[in-house]
């Protein structure tokens, strides 16, 4: 049956319907965090940075599944599988401004100002950087922490039905990649003690709330181990031990102490101590100033409101937990080094502030406490916008660490290449191999002056010089394709226990660069 001309919409109509239904406050939102996210990184998506495991995924990004992430090679198809900056850069900004969108609907921060912090810091946040730094699967990443924070907004907002949403999308988010889960515990834990403040609910309800939001991240986390189980068992590989994947979900009780302590130790150290050194120092304070004032500001809403003994000790209790559930990589990766692209979870401790001195105000200004809110407000606002500044030239003093990085490298490699092509006795295609390490301790940081925090690391000058991706770099970038055998090669290996070659000496002296056997010896290394 054919449904009236007037039932029928064209899709400008439709979307001109959906806009305005849109609040303004998530409109500016979402505008702030593309225009904030495209000015701070549009350095990183204007060139063609790599590093060691770019190279190795340039042109057939198809790995995750031994990783636990077997939903990555299928969402890495949808950008054509090859690392192109601009658009994996827009399509990343776009995924962090959606979950920018859900992050102020779900700490009710609705104010112009509070909604522009909170885009800058989500978008500006060196985890976010450190991502970019492995640019071939950073739009998947990205999709996975939208996942994963559109799972906690279902989950507070809707419900057990919301429930069952959140439990689907949190299990995808996982099977992306992992380190999102933090996001959508802390949103969990925030929106529920604003929920606790109200004061409006029973303290029954806010703790079967809270059980079922419990229970749908141990669900989601089911889910997802045993579609890990599944895979693996199907393809026929077991999950990899880097970085204690394969531990993963493997806590016993008696570390769990420790780890929970570890995660609280991270949390301080990140923040009061700059340990990663990704914002000014001076910050430090700033932040000790902010977390007093959020403190008071809690403390007078819980005299204020007269919740009850019950409701009260939940409060506390939730924010209390709050730091934990940032830092909950910690705890989920008890065996495997933490780097910073897995600490995003952390960017919304600096959140609440924000979000806490805007719920605050009606309170407080029936209180007569106006001035002392003036103050923390201030602090608090002024704080975010200079810590989203620091993030921003902690991200571009990382690309530009980036730039010289590839430079030096092409410079060196050019260098290399010509004294092998003028090698006597040299012929196009013969075999290179590079005996020693790829890498010389004195050449690991030839610009010291850009190590100016610890994310910068992923964008070294001997990153693109080790076993597995020198000679990747030397084919998709100098465009030479003999065969390159690195040290750890057999064949390198064979001609290194050779009394000739021992006899060498390193490279760039003379003679370093020999044809032997009908190959061309490179010595890097003893």
């Amino acid at each position: 049956m054919m449904l009236p001309c007037q039932d029928w919409k064209t899709p400008e109509v439709c979307v001109s319907a959906l806009w305005k239904k849109i609040p303004r406050y998530i409109r500016l939102t979402y505008a702030a965090a593309v225009v904030l996210g495209l000015s701070v990184h549009l350095y990183m998506f204007t060139n063609k940075f790599t590093n060691h495991d770019d190279l190795n995924q340039m042109f057939y990004a198809d790995y995750g599944t031994a990783s636990g992430r077997w939903l990555l090679p299928s969402v890495l198809r949808l950008d054509g599988n090859i690392s192109i900056p601009w658009l994996i850069g827009l399509l990343s900004i776009l995924c962090l401004a959606g979950t920018a969108c859900l992050t102020v609907a779900l700490f009710r921060i609705r104010r112009p100002f509070g909604c522009i912090v909170t885009a800058a810091l989500l978008v500006a946040f060196p985890a976010v950087t450190a991502t970019f730094g492995y640019m071939f699967s950073a739009d998947a990443y990205f999709l996975s922490l939208l996942l994963a924070v559109f799972g906690a907004y279902a989950a507070v907002k809707w419900g057990w039905r919301g429930s069952v949403l959140a439990t689907i999308s949190i299990t995808l988010s996982l099977c992306i990649y992992q380190s999102y889960l933090p996001a959508a515990v802390v949103l969990m834990a925030g929106a529920l003690l604003f929920d606790t403040l109200d004061g409006t609910h029973s303290l029954q309800a806010l703790l079967l709330k809270g059980l079922r939001l419990a229970a749908t991240l141990v669900a989601a986390l089911t889910a997802y181990l045993l579609s890990v189980h599944l895979t693996t068992q199907r393809l026929g590989i077991g999950l990899t031990d880097y970085e204690g994947i394969s531990d993963m979900g493997k806590i016993s009780l008696k570390e769990l102490p420790h780890l929970v302590f570890l995660s609280y130790r991270k949390y301080f150290s990140f923040f009061l101590e700059n340990d990663w050194k990704c914002h000014f120092d001076f910050l430090k304070y700033a932040f000790f100033m902010t977390a007093l004032g959020a403190a008071a500001l809690g403390i007078l809403l819980l005299l204020l409101r007269r919740l009850g003994v019950g409701r009260s000790a939940l409060a506390l209790v939730l924010a209390a937990i709050y730091p934990l559930a940032g830092g909950l990589i910690y705890v989920m990766v008890p065996n495997g080094y933490v780097h910073i692209h897995m600490l995003y979870g952390l960017v919304y401790i600096l959140i609440m502030p924000v979000a806490l001195a805007e719920y605050a105000e009606p309170y407080l200004e029936k209180s007569g406490a106006q001035p002392f809110y003036a103050v923390v407000s201030w602090v608090t606002l002024l704080t975010m916008a200079l810590a989203s500044y620091s993030y921003a030239v902690t991200d571009n003093n990382a690309y530009m660490k980036a730039d010289l990085a590839m430079r030096q490298c092409t410079a060196y490699s050019n260098r290399l290449l010509e004294r092998v092509e003028t090698c006597a006795g040299y012929e196009p295609g013969m075999n290179v191999v590079l005996v020693g390490s790829t890498i010389r301790e004195d050449e690991l940081t030839p610009t010291p002056e850009a190590n100016t925090a610890h994310l910068v690391g992923i964008f070294d000058f001997g990153n693109l010089r080790t076993f597995f991706t020198y000679r990747e770099f030397l084919r998709i970038y100098l465009g030479f394709t003999n065969p390159v055998y690195p040290g750890d090669s057999a064949m390198a290996q064979e001609f290194a226990a050779m009394e000739q070659v021992q006899a060498m000496p390193l490279y760039p002296r003379a003679d370093s660069i020999q044809v032997i056997d009908g190959a061309v010896i490179v010595k890097l290394n003893d």
